[in-house]
């Protein structure tokens, strides 16, 4: 196998590392949280506390148009029950009666927004609840199958990396270096030639590099400086 060949099977290899590691971390993090469930509590908790102060801004509404109601028939009383004869008083009375008639109005066009408000409320809040559940639900799943790989994603942990440590050693020093420095600039490190271009800048490559990549020496592009497999 050609040196390129050797680098490109331990970039291979490599990449399967990170992405076993990867998945690991993701399974050690889902063990103990959950980023999307805990955003779903966090909105739930706020849509509660918004349904309780709806809930005490409706009952304070329901209690002041109780109240004006209550002063409207005191009035509507003493208006009709012959008690106030004065016709000032009467004429002021009436007028209070007006006023509050039209308080009573605007006090049920704010309550009945506010209700409005809460139903819409209610049904996202119903809504959020649904997905928590839904999410919590997944969640159960994703980790029972979580238990099931995280051994068999160890295990092929510890074999690629086993691989690996035998695949650099068969390298020579010069090889790997290069590959290491490469690989700290640009990934994949090792690009393949596709009609006379470079897979990993998809530029055009001098027919002298090509003709240096088909030899065994290691060969980069001038462009990226991946090493080129042709």
């Amino acid at each position: 196998m050609r040196l390129a060949e050797q680098l490109a099977a331990l970039a291979t290899a490599e990449d399967s590392l990170r992405r076993l590691e990867s998945e690991l971390s993701e399974i050690g993090a889902r063990a103990t949280a959950d980023k999307e469930l805990e955003e779903l509590e966090r909105t739930l908790s706020e849509q509660e506390q918004t349904a309780r102060g709806r809930t005490s801004q409706l009952r304070q509404m329901e209690l002041e148009i109780s109240e004006i109601r209550d002063r409207a028939r005191s009035h509507e009383k003493a208006l009709y029950d012959g008690s106030v004869r004065n016709p000032a008083d009467l004429q002021r009375r009436q007028h209070e009666l007006d006023t509050l008639h039209h308080l009573v109005e605007a006090r049920e066009e704010l309550e009945l927004g506010a209700m409005e408000d809460m139903e819409r409320g209610e049904a996202a809040l119903q809504e959020t609840r649904r997905l928590r559940d839904l999410r919590g639900t997944d969640l159960e799943k994703l980790r029972a199958e979580d238990r099931r790989r995280a051994p068999e994603a160890a295990r092929d942990l510890d074999s690629t990396r086993i691989r690996i440590s035998a695949m650099s050693a068969e390298l020579p020093d010069s090889a790997l270096r290069l590959y290491r420095r490469v690989a700290a600039r640009r990934q994949p490190a090792v690009a393949a030639v596709l009609g006379g271009t470079c897979s990993g800048c998809r530029l055009p490559l001098a027919h002298r590099i090509l003709e240096e990549a088909r030899g065994d020496a290691l060969v980069t592009c001038e462009n990226c400086e991946r090493i080129l497999l042709l």
